[in-house]
């Protein structure tokens, strides 16, 4: 019964977005074009094309949240801007309800705070970044039976290393299972994380928020084919970690991206709810689109001075404070800033346009096209986060 009604949920959303960007009731009919859109070339649709290369072809009125800002589509400097008039949502009713929207800063909400944790996309240089400044973090960490605290049904806050005063939960909010477990363990209404992780925000919004006690959510984003790459030789050496890889020193990456993988299109995936098992597509894009446009919190792994210096005003941490000031300097002072030095996987690089790079271009086609537009996000939401303070 529930799924069922998650998929009208969806089913209508689907119908909202399509409609709402075209105008039209005709909203399931595609036909593949490759289309040479700043320089670089993109599998796509003629749908998508229309939204990015054509923008004032579209309706002056788009359906987007009652919570966005409102602004005239065809109004001079304005219009290419991707906040535009509202009128009814796009996003799926979780999103709708249990997150609140970009334009609304933590002096107007008592949200709690999401990190996506995108992989190899900065995610460890958040946590590291945060538990210097001794938040309390919701991470794998928090269930190592070595704690004593994994089998406990009820919260337990405690700091799991010694001499160190960062804090964790007995709770693994990267999982689905785990999210499953915080949510029954009441994890959000309890107020006791600083800063949630997960790898599965999508199903993490659903399950942990409800419109009481509703969450933030914010993510850093990496040019898909650079963040593949960098997985395919991290893991390669990577023998501490539980996805160590050592078969693949012995492939080249053509080889490797014509293997099936979870990682293809991972950010549209993701979004979208989806398992491995199930195909994502241009419908599942747009909403995607649009949760990062009304819901997120965007930041660059190229821009993480700028990044975090947004994140961290959206969770009302105050840089200030000498302490914070002095972890802000550590990871991102004038040595390391932009570069990902403190926490980098040094390899070789990419050349796009390579067959390297077309390989895994053609194979996550929506998550190149998604990640352009949050690099577009990041331009326009300078503005909308500085408002907070």
């Amino acid at each position: 019964m529930t799924t069922n009604r998650r998929s009208r949920s969806r089913q209508s959303a689907l119908k909202t977005a399509a409609a709402s960007v075209l105008g039209i009731a005709v909203y399931s009919i595609f036909s593949e074009e490759s289309y040479l859109h700043n320089g670089r070339r993109f599998l796509t649709s003629e749908l998508e094309y229309e939204m990015e290369v054509n923008p004032l072809s579209m309706p002056a009125t788009i359906a987007v949240a009652d919570d966005a800002e409102a602004t005239d589509f065809n109004a001079g400097e304005n219009n290419n801007m991707s906040y535009l008039t509202s009128s009814h949502s796009t996003l799926l009713p979780w999103a709708q309800n249990n997150l609140v929207g970009i334009h609304d800063g933590p002096a107007q909400t008592d949200a709690t705070n999401m990190f996506w944790h995108i992989p190899k996309a900065g995610g460890t240089t958040a946590k590291q970044l945060y538990q210097c400044m001794g938040k309390t973090l919701t991470i794998r960490i928090g269930i190592d039976p070595r704690h004593g605290h994994d089998q406990t049904d009820e919260i337990v806050v405690f700091p799991p290393i010694a001499g160190k005063d960062w804090k964790t939960v007995n709770v693994d909010t990267t999982i689905r299972p785990g999210i499953v477990r915080a949510k029954k363990m009441g994890l959000v209404q309890s107020r006791t994380a600083d800063l949630i992780f997960t790898m599965e925000p999508a199903f993490a919004g659903e399950q942990l928020f409800d419109p009481q006690n509703k969450g933030r959510i914010m993510a850093l984003f990496r040019n898909p084919v650079d963040r593949l790459v960098s997985k395919f030789y991290y893991l390669q050496t990577a023998t501490w970690e539980r996805t160590y890889k050592p078969e693949w020193k012995d492939m080249t990456i053509v080889e490797w991206a014509e293997l099936p993988s979870e990682d293809e299109n991972f950010m549209v995936r993701k979004l979208s709810g989806k398992r491995f098992s199930e195909p994502v597509n241009e419908m599942d894009l747009i909403l995607a689109k649009e949760f990062l446009r009304q819901r997120v919190v965007v930041g660059l792994m190229g821009e993480m001075t700028e990044s975090f210096r947004r994140f961290n005003i959206a969770m009302n941490v105050n840089v200030q404070e000498e302490r914070n000031r002095r972890c802000v300097e550590e990871y991102f002072g004038v040595k390391d800033a932009d570069s990902g030095v403190k926490n980098s996987n040094k390899h070789p690089k990419v050349v796009e346009g390579s067959p390297e790079w077309r390989a895994l271009a053609k194979k996550n086609h929506l998550d190149i096209i998604l990640y352009s537009y949050a690099e577009r996000l990041f331009e326009e939401q300078k503005q909308i986060i500085d408002s907070y303070t």
